[in-house]
């Protein structure tokens, strides 16, 4: 049943939280793919810093170093004194110069270049080391070219020179060893991190993916109870129901399931009306052969009860009383019969425009004085002006008189109630319009219907009376599903006791007023 589905819950649209979904999944990537790629630079930056600048500048120092080791040799072996040197030795002194002063240019040409392309290495933050080592390596690259520029006599001579320019090649050493060594701490340190911040990302990617695919599969699951629920109504289930919740918005699944709803009503109510117009058809066929078969002897029992009656006129009262009998329980066979044959034959409707208001008050004044004797209070609530209404005003006529006399007889068996006050016996009858509908309301203040009488109300031949056909709910039901409209059972109308049948039924648009034509003359 669908009472026992739990509710269809849906807020945004079917595509905007797909879209959301995806989006989610697209962000979480992209943002893990921004930080990985950061993390990334970051590593690169630290190893081009330790490759580039620091192991290159480190190897051409070294390569200044050896020329400057191979002149302080010589400056040791003249003691500080001045010597002549011959022409090779002036001139391997003044290439190991030359090339001490290159090796030295080099070196700071390429911290110059360090220092021109910040970005590559990370930013200037990371050139702090790179700053000091431009400054040592430029008060060097002077001290050698000075050097260059004297006679390689003086140069030998002057040994408090080459301990400064040696001293500084070890301040350099130092520096650029220091440097190596935090550099490639830096660089196992972003490694580390950037496999942690890889498998953490990771794992977190994967949980917003599977996220994100759970939510996909409860998005769509609301479709597949629908596709469930259309099987099973196609299977004939037609009371199949999807429940909205009580929040539902407009969106695409709770659109369709809401037409779903409306389609399965309409093929139940469809159903309903087949299954009652073949039972009613087929009862309505084995009642006109009851009929037939019954009103032929009836009628002869009828007409020989009447001799009868001629012929014992003299007869003693006991036999005239039974004559009597006779006559009544013929007559209500007479009678049931004609119902059995109206019931069997009833035509369809005729419908044409008419008031309805002035119709109802027409049949209440009619039985007023009927239900007056019989001690019945006519409730009437109906509006003033016109009720238009398109139907055949005999049979709506007929369904509303079949109703009205079900009150007067649901009255006839009120008994004190309660703490034994009397209840005074009354039939209110209102009449709603509202727009394009009307609803047509009979109430009593009787015993009421039990459950197991209220589920067979409806059907034909069913009765809890011992005189009744078991006809005239079954014919008012037929009557006003002839005219678009149901009938319906209120077990407690106004929250009191008794019953209530309501009709509705489509209403119509008042007719257009005649437009009048000024008279010729």
């Amino acid at each position: 049943m669908a009472n026992d589905r739990p509710p269809l819950r849906l807020r945004q649209s079917l595509a905007a939280r797909i879209v959301a979904l995806v989006m989610m999944v697209l962000v979480t990537t992209g943002a893990s793919s921004w930080a990985i790629l950061g993390q990334v630079r970051a590593l690169q930056a630290s190893f081009d810093l330790l490759t580039a600048v620091h192991v290159i500048f480190s190897a051409r120092l070294t390569r200044a170093r050896i020329q400057a080791a191979r002149i302080y040799v010589r400056v040791e072996d003249s003691r500080g004194e001045p010597q002549a040197l011959s022409a090779t030795d002036e001139a391997l002194l003044v290439e190991a110069l030359a090339e001490r002063t290159r090796a030295v240019q080099q070196a700071r040409l390429l911290i110059d270049d360090a220092l021109a392309n910040p970005d590559r290495f990370g930013g200037d933050q990371n050139l702090g080391e790179v700053r000091a080592l431009h400054e040592a390596i430029s008060t060097l690259e002077a001290a050698v070219a000075a050097d260059e520029d004297r006679p390689p006599a003086e140069v030998l001579s002057d040994i408090r020179a080459q301990n400064e320019i040696n001293r500084q090649f070890s301040a350099l050493e130092s520096l650029v060893a220091r440097g190596i060594h935090d550099l490639s701490d830096q660089v196992r340190q972003a490694e580390r991190e950037t496999e942690r911040l890889t498998i953490v990302l990771t794992i977190v990617a994967s949980l917003l993916a599977l996220a994100a695919a759970l939510g996909v599969i409860l998005t769509l699951k609301p479709l597949r109870e629908l596709t469930a629920s259309v099987r099973r109504l196609g299977r004939g289930d037609w009371e199949q129901r999807i429940e909205l919740g009580e929040k539902a918005d407009g969106d695409e699944v709770t659109q369709l399931a809401r037409e779903f709803n409306q389609m399965a009503e309409a093929l139940q109510e469809r159903e309903r009306r087949l299954l009652r117009g073949e039972r009613l058809a087929a009862v309505g066929r084995l009642a006109a052969q009851v009929t037939h078969e019954i009103r032929n002897p009836l009628s002869s029992v009828a007409l020989n009860v009447e001799l009868l009656e001629d012929e014992l006129e003299g007869a003693s009262p006991e036999a005239r009383q039974l004559l009597a009998q006779i006559t009544r329980e013929v007559d209500r066979l007479a009678l049931i019969t004609e119902d059995y044959l109206a019931f069997a034959r009833r035509q369809k409707p005729d419908p044409q425009p008419y008031d309805l208001g002035d119709e109802l008050r027409s049949l209440l004044d009619f039985i007023a004085g009927e239900y007056d004797l019989a001690g019945i209070t006519l409730e009437r609530d109906l509006p003033a002006g016109e009720v238009p209404v398109v139907g055949d005003a005999g049979q709506l006529r007929q369904a509303l008189l079949n109703l009205l006399r079900n009150a007067k007889e649901a009255l006839g068996e009120l008994e004190l109630v309660g703490d034994d006050e009397p209840r005074t016996p009354t039939i209110a009858v209102r009449l709603r319009v509202d727009r394009d509908r009307l609803e047509i309301t009979v109430a009593d203040n009787g015993p009421g219907i039990e459950d197991e009488e209220a589920e067979r109300i409806f059907e034909a031949f069913y009765t809890r009376k011992a005189q009744g056909t078991g006809l005239g709910l079954a014919i008012v039901q037929q009557i006003v599903s002839d005219h678009g409209g149901s009938v319906r059972l209120d077990r407690s109308p106004a929250g009191g006791p008794g019953t209530a049948f309501i009709i509705d039924l489509p209403a119509c648009a008042p007719p257009a007023a005649p437009v009048s034509s000024p008279d010729l003359v």
